[in-house]
């Protein structure tokens, strides 16, 4: 019987285009565990895994969409995060210029800086990556947003359960969601969100009158029973569910033009975190299908 999955070919000619980033220096500089950067390659042994195309839960098909896989971002000076992070920039904004969808897959967080320079950077994270730079002005994960906002005046919104923000930090964004517990409330229509988390995320989307934004979707952001591949798991975060509801309210939005998912450490746990990502793409490209 045919069941066909998503199917990805070379290049940046697709609607959503993968790109990599298998590095893991600002987590180095940060004396975190390292292995963030085998996060790219392990994640695409299962995104042709995924799918259906035509999803009959939802009522949604993504037939007519091409999937690209433009591979990873070198330099030939890989130790040089600004050099990088300048080529994973350079790639974004081609990929937008030609009306498609860049999809970022770290690596370790710093390169969510590059979203920094959309209107709007929704960050959904453990903890904001609002500290002092690294040695002064370098970028790490920690000081991501803290540059996204000096260097390019980005309007960050934080979303996540342990976004605690002192009134210092605060000042420099523009709100704090905050996610007090988990709840569900059964819904009808099933693009509408059931989780307290996607009902929390919708209602910021609709606050948000900008008409470009960039999703960074930090993995540690997840309660570590169900994703535990990474470096800090979570002792409470998102649930998977919650999670892939973002993603689908994500796709949903047409004004989310790009966006970053981090942080996934196949080194500590590959397979069932690595199946959660290549699903969470997954939401995010059918909130984007055609209904049936």
């Amino acid at each position: 019987m045919d069941d066909p999955r998503l199917k990805i070919q070379a290049g940046i000619e697709g609607d959503f285009v993968l790109i990599g980033f298998p590095y893991h220096i600002g987590a180095k500089l940060e004396g975190q565990r390292l292995g963030q950067d085998h996060g790219p390659d392990c994640l695409r042994r299962f995104l042709e895994k995924i799918g259906p195309l035509v999803n009959m839960e939802y009522n949604r098909s993504i037939e007519h969409f091409t999937i690209s896989d433009y591979g990873n971002i070198h330099v030939i000076n890989e130790n040089d995060l600004s050099a990088l992070v300048g080529k994973l920039q350079e790639k974004v904004n081609l990929i937008k210029s030609k009306n498609h969808t860049p999809l970022i897959i770290g690596g370790s967080r710093d390169c969510s800086y590059v979203g920094g320079q959309s209107k709007v950077q929704i960050k959904v994270c453990a903890a904001p990556d609002l500290g002092k730079p690294y040695d002064g002005d370098k970028l790490s994960v920690d000081c991501a947003a803290t540059l996204a906002i000096q260097n390019f005046k980005t309007k960050i919104e934080f979303f996540g359960w342990n976004s605690q923000l002192s009134q210092q930090q605060l000042d420099k964004t523009n709100s704090l969601q905050s996610i007090r517990r988990y709840q569900k409330k059964i819904e009808q229509d099933i693009l509408k969100p059931n989780t307290q988390a996607g009902q929390k995320f919708q209602q910021l989307l609709t606050q948000i009158q900008e008409d470009e934004i960039h999703l960074s979707f930090s993995l540690e952001a997840i309660d570590g029973a169900n994703c535990p591949g990474v470096s800090r798991q979570a002792v409470i975060g998102l649930t998977a569910e919650e999670s892939i509801e973002i993603m689908l309210l994500a796709g949903l939005d047409p004004r989310v033009r790009s966006i970053d998912i981090t942080d996934y450490n196949p080194t500590i746990e590959d397979y069932r975190s690595g199946f959660l990502l290549g699903n969470m793409i997954y939401y995010f490209i059918m909130g984007r299908g055609a209904p049936l």
